[in-house]
């Protein structure tokens, strides 16, 4: 039924581009947003909604090794996730989403903002499903095969969520401005535009990486989730700006939950709740633990706009909680395993350097961080029981550099597009030392993984790691009266070594997209795009115990195709 619901799907789509291309693309006019008239001079209320529809279908079979074929073949902590929607053809998602938000302002510097988003996706009716031999042998990461609250929650719904709801306003002490704002909200330092680990932004808030998965070409600032805090801005000098924040709250990254599509491993959920079936004795997921600390992370920025620089110089401390996990192995009541998600860690430290500036009428943009305390990917999974049972500070941490270098370049009109934008990023992330290491547990080459082909293919951490990301979007104006097309072309990959911290880089691995984007009227938008994973493809059954650092381990067989419908009103 699903696959036919897909052909539906496809020929609703032949349909709207025909409509497209025939008649000019003739839309009602009702997007826009809604202002009101307050009657009150300086005071401005806005209220914006968008409503998206999204529908995404699979692209090629569940590969075996994962999937399994009711014989034993295929990989035990990924079967559910996978075969969930297992068909070339099968809805992957089939989504309504809202997001609505409300600004409040008074003389353009004294106001509010609320912000929320709700959805519903058909497509996760009904619980998982699995390989037929996993299952029978009672290898299930979930009760009576149906999924967790929590799990159902964040991908079917009908749910929702707050996202900004802040307070702003404006003081002069002296004759310097200061703005101060208050509230749930993101801010993003630094100048990297598609890594989320590589510069000053790193940690500075949750991030979404079901949403990095599900749409690659995503910039990093469009990735950070909203985070309580108290901020603030002064312009000390027209050079001279300082800015800090303190959090008043910590929440983790949100990560893709298993027995969905883009699930890693089945048992794998910040909700917990799930069953881990690969441990000898079943093992209970408990999901996300909470740190040491949920308050008191913070920052301070300076940033320096010399007139002979030509450009903006950022200078940055920040110490911050992590928001990425290690999986966390210990000793239950009755002889049974727990198995969770911790973030104890102690702080991490970052001193930063940014610089933005325009050359020949490029933007080049660059961030160098230095990390100390950093937590490290990939520990040796064989030894972390043992090092829990300890009940000691096992996680392996280090000093880290990292970076990004990026450009943004706009083209204007030639014989094959009207305009196109480039714009494209090298990444690096380098270990300087491990400086806490007691059970021996971290897993880079030559400290426990040394020349293991099988170790190296699933990630292990090297010394340096370059990655690139890079997308290409020519425009081409008045396609046809009010509607205007463009192509947005999007890759990123490890170029060389695999990151020695969580979600970065790893060589031969990332992913790329290629789609078509019409733009009606500056109201509605239709995008297709087809959405692929680079992904190192190994049948040799690890499963939870792969050391990849990427969190396309496992993804190779999951690409999909993507159409898109959105308007704002």
């Amino acid at each position: 039924m699903m696959r036919n619901v897909a052909r539906s799907s496809s020929r609703l789509l032949g349909a709207l581009i025909a409509v497209l291309a025939v008649s000019g693309a003739v839309w009602p006019e009702i997007g826009y947003a809604y202002k009101f008239d307050t009657g009150i001079p300086d005071l401005s209320v806005q209220w914006d909604n968008t409503v998206r529809y999204s529908l995404g279908v699979r692209a090629e079979d569940c590969d075996a090794d994962i999937c399994g074929n009711g014989k034993g073949a295929g990989d035990v902590t990924a079967h559910q996730s996978d075969r969930k929607f297992a068909k070339a053809g099968d809805l992957v998602t089939n989504r309504l989403d809202l997001l609505s938000q409300l600004d409040v302002i008074y003389k353009g510097h004294t106001g509010f903002r609320l912000s929320g988003t709700g959805w519903y996706d058909a497509a996760y009716t009904g619980g998982p499903k699995g390989d037929p031999f996993f299952l029978s042998q009672g290898l299930n990461s979930f009760r009576n095969n149906q999924y967790t609250n929590y799990i159902d929650r964040w991908n079917r719904g009908p749910s929702g969520e707050l996202l900004d709801a802040f307070a702003f306003t404006r003081v002069d002490l002296g004759s310097v401005p200061v703005d101060i704002r208050a509230g749930q909200y993101n801010i993003f330092w630094g100048e990297s535009i598609f890594c989320f680990v590589c510069g000053v932004a790193y940690n500075q808030g949750p991030v979404d990486i079901r949403k990095a998965l599900t749409n690659p070409s995503a910039q990093a600032q469009e990735l950070f989730l909203p985070r309580p805090q108290l901020s603030f801005s002064a312009a000390l000098t027209p050079e001279v700006t300082l800015a800090g924040q303190y959090f008043l709250d910590w929440s983790a990254s949100r990560l893709p939950d298993g027995g969905t599509y883009f699930g890693p491993a089945d048992f794998v959920s910040l909700g917990g709740g799930t069953i881990v079936p690969v441990l000898g004795t079943p093992a209970v997921f408990q999901g996300q633990q909470k740190p040491a600390h949920m308050t008191g992370d913070f920052g301070v920025a300076v940033k320096w706009r010399p007139e002979w620089l030509g450009g903006t110089a950022g200078f940055y401390y920040r110490q911050y909680t992590t928001t990425f996990p290690q999986l966390v192995i210990g000793s239950a009541s009755g002889g049974n395993l727990n198995v969770d998600l911790n973030y104890r860690a102690p702080r991490e430290r970052m001193y930063a350097f940014s610089l933005s500036k325009q050359i020949a009428g490029i933007s080049f943009g660059t961030d160098l961080t230095y990390r100390t305390n950093a937590e490290l990917g990939a520990p040796a999974f064989s030894n972390v029981v043992a090092a829990n049972a300890a009940g000691a500070d096992w996680i392996p941490r280090g000093n880290v550099f990292s970076g990004v270098v990026n450009m943004i370049d706009y083209i204007g009109k030639t014989p094959l597009f009207d305009s196109a934008t480039l714009i494209a990023e090298v990444n690096y992330a380098g270990l300087q030392r491990v400086t806490h290491d007691p059970f021996n547990l971290y897993f880079g080459r030559s400290q426990n993984c040394g020349s293991d082909g099988v170790a190296t293919h699933h990630g292990c951490p090297t010394r340096n790691a370059v990655g690139i990301a890079a997308q290409f979007e020519p425009i081409w104006y008045e396609l046809w009266p009010g509607v205007n097309l463009s192509m947005p072309l999007f890759i990123s990959v490890g170029l060389s070594g695999n990151s020695p911290v969580l979600f970065g880089s790893n060589q031969g691995q990332g992913s790329y997209s290629v789609g078509l984007s019409f733009d009606v009227k500056s109201k509605y938008k239709v995008s297709l795009k087809y959405i692929g994973y680079l992904a190192l493809h190994s049948n040799d059954n690890l499963g939870v115990a792969s050391n990849s650092n990427s969190s396309l381990g496992k993804y190779w067989d999951r690409n999909w195709v993507s159409l898109t419908l959105e308007t704002t009103f």
